[in-house]
């Protein structure tokens, strides 16, 4: 765990394919952080949500919470290729450490979102007492 947690140290490398091959070497790390932030925002969707709604609303659609994860890692995986790309194409002698710490700060937040929304909801239903429609 404290080997994911940790930053990646500011390298030099001689050419683009070393500047590909350092994006590639962080994804296992990046699909590990988002993944697992990924599986606890949909359980929390699945439970604070559905305790946030009427019976018989749907919090979110149940084909979107079956379909919409595999498609989400799909195009996390896409974006994640897109940071090398940029990287490669404005090849500077060495990986832009700041480029991958945003865009790996970026998707874990937007991947927690469903679930922060989803706690909102349901601590909104406490306070007020009424359950959303």
């Amino acid at each position: 765990m404290e080997a994911l947690l940790r930053w990646p140290p500011e390298v030099s490398v001689s050419n683009r394919r070393e500047v590909i091959q350092w994006w590639e070497s962080r994804r296992l790390n990046f699909n590990t952080y988002v993944g697992v932030i990924g599986v606890v925002s949909w359980l929390l969707v699945l439970t604070a949500g559905s305790a946030a709604i009427k019976p018989g609303v749907d919090f979110e659609e149940p084909v979107v919470m079956i379909f919409g994860p595999f498609y989400y890692c799909v195009f996390a995986n896409v974006c994640y290729s897109f940071g090398w790309i940029v990287d490669a194409a404005f090849f500077r002698r060495a990986p832009r450490v700041r480029l991958y710490k945003f865009g790996m700060l970026f998707s874990v937040a937007l991947t927690a979102l469903p679930g922060i929304w989803a706690v909102v909801a349901w601590i909104t239903t406490l306070i007020t007492g009424q359950k959303l429609d």
